[in-house]
This record gives C-alpha cells, structure tokens and sequence, in this order.
C-alpha cells in the first residue's frame, strides 16, 4: 500500500481563537494557559486543534503516512499572522492542493450551548463517496474514544470542505461551550486517544482500497450549472436571486450569452458542478421549493454581476 499524502488542518489560530470553554481554576491542560482579566480559566479551540493536529502528525508519520500541516504555530493558515477569515481559509486550501495532497482532515471543536455535546463529521454536499467513506470511518472511531453522543455524519458547504481537490472531511469532536465536554478535551490524555482515533480511520480508508479509487486529484473544472432563472432585466434577476436565498439557497447572478436569442441576459446561477447527478440534485431541491430550475451546460461567455452580492 502506498500511503496517501494526507493534509492535516487544526482549526482556527492567531486572532481567531474559535470556540471558548470554562475550566475550573487550576486545570491542568498542557496547553497555553488562558486566564481571563477576571481570573476564569478558559480553553480555546485553537489551542486544542493544534494539539491534537500535531499529535496526528506524529501518528501518521509513524505509520508511514507523509503529511502536511496547513499551520503548526498559533498563526493562521500558511503559518503568518491572522488577517481576515478569507485569506485564512484560503491558504488552508491552497496548501493541501499545491502539495498534492490526497486527503485533507480538518480538525475542530464545537460551540452552541452549555448543554450540547456530542461527535459530528462532516463532508462536502456533493463529495465523492471517498469523502463520505472517510468521514464515517473517522467519525466511528472517533465516537468509540470520546464516547459523547453520535451527532451523525452530515454535509455541509464550509470553504474547506467545497475548495479542496481531494476527499475531505471537518470534525467537531466535542463542545467547549459545555463545561464536561471542555474538561475531557483539557486533559492531555484524552487529545491523545482523539488523534490516534482520527489516525486510525484515515489508515482504515487507505487500507480497504479507498484511496486507490478517490484519492488522486481530479478534473474539477464544473461541466454543469443550476439556474434558477434567466432575465432580461437586471432587476428581475434581483428579485429571484432574493427569492432563492430566502429560501435557503446559494446563488449569484451572471450576464451569459445566449446563443438562440443572441443577447446576453441575466441568469441566476445557484451551483456548478463536476457532475451531472450533483446538478440535477439540487435542481430537484430548488423545485421542491417551488424555485423554478434547470440544468444546462458551464456558459462559455459569462461574467458576474456585481450587484449580486448585494441584491
């Protein structure tokens, strides 16, 4: 078995701290100790997920794993200092796909209230089944070691999750907003067992044979897009743009050329994708919400329309 490059993320740094937790004073945590102006100790997410990314990267690399780590100090993504979430994010990115990097784990600790707990595992809407193999594989592990409730593995659409060429998975191990969930992750031992148990699935996925078939980089230029409208008028797009986000939706508005009216009008494009099935399933949920949809090839003449971002 050839051991797959595998992209290590610890979540947050520098100026974002992420997620925050309460400790009783004097907790022990191994970490930078964090003590407010008022004398509460506190744990900061940021902290944790560099602890317990490090401590994979020993496990890793003990197994014969080569790795990369999209930041190793207190510092955002690329190791410089914190500027703006989009910059941080997208250097993330950029690490693991210019390294080649044929797994990306991104390492988190949730927040909500002080009575949620719980694992949960998420991968890219419309990943391919590598992505979802490895999530339910680190996410069972996972669950066996901290032994908080089961969340589920769930989708979603976070930056490093969407952007990234190679299966990729984000991990909320815990709850720093619930005081027993932060006191399991101050404690040394318990980050230990948490990165050998991220550790383990990521061996697993490359051991059943999963890697040989989703691993290597693919050709990720869209073929397909999901339109939710095509408009004469500028103002007309606007109007069914903020239609689709109300409803919970993505979406931009473009100028694209038309070839049998031979003008360019205005569509509001709500996704492109690789493939076709991942069009059409979300051309088939915009018209289960009553938005009108369809699925046409990537516009070769198109431009976004900055007042999209404000319509």
């Amino acid at each position: 078995m050839s051991a797959p490059l595998v992209a290590i993320d610890p979540g947050h740094g520098g100026a974002d701290s992420g997620a925050v937790g309460t400790l009783p004073p004097g907790t022990q945590t191994g970490l930078i100790p964090r003590i407010d102006p008022d004398g509460q100790t506190r744990i900061y997410e940021k902290d944790v997920t560099l602890d317990i990314a490090q401590r994979l990267n020993t496990y890793l690399q003990a197994r014969g794993f080569p790795t990369i780590m999209t930041r190793t100090q207190d510092l955002a993504g690329g190791d410089v200092p914190y500027t703006t979430e989009g910059a941080d994010l997208k250097a993330r990115v950029d690490i693991a796909n210019n390294a080649g990097a044929r797994l990306f784990v991104s390492v988190h600790e949730n927040s909500l209230s002080a009575t949620s707990t719980g694992t949960e595992t998420y991968h890219f809407y419309y990943s391919s089944p590598g992505a979802r193999a490895l999530a339910l594989l680190v996410h069972q592990q996972v669950l066996a070691v901290l032994g908080l409730p089961d969340r589920g593995v769930k989708t979603a659409g976070f930056y490093v999750l969407r952007n990234t060429r190679m299966p990729a998975i984000l991990l909320e191990g815990a709850f720093l907003s619930n005081p027993n969930d932060a006191l399991l992750l101050a404690d040394p031992n318990v980050r230990q067992r948490l990165a050998e148990a991220i550790g383990t699935g990521a061996v697993q996925y490359a051991e059943q044979g999963y890697d040989a078939l989703y691993g290597q980089a693919q050709n990720l230029t869209p073929r397909y897009q999901v339109n939710a409208g095509a408009f004469r008028r500028l103002k007309d797009a606007k109007v069914r743009y903020r239609f689709v986000r109300r409803k919970g939706f993505e979406a931009v508005i473009r100028s694209e050329y038309h070839p049998k009216v031979r003008k360019y009008l205005f569509y509001v494009v709500a996704g492109k994708f690789v493939q076709f099935e991942n069009a059409k399933d979300l051309r088939d949920r915009l018209r289960a919400k009553r938005i009108r949809a369809n699925v046409a090839p990537v516009a070769t003449k198109s431009r976004r329309v900055a007042a999209s971002r404000d319509a």
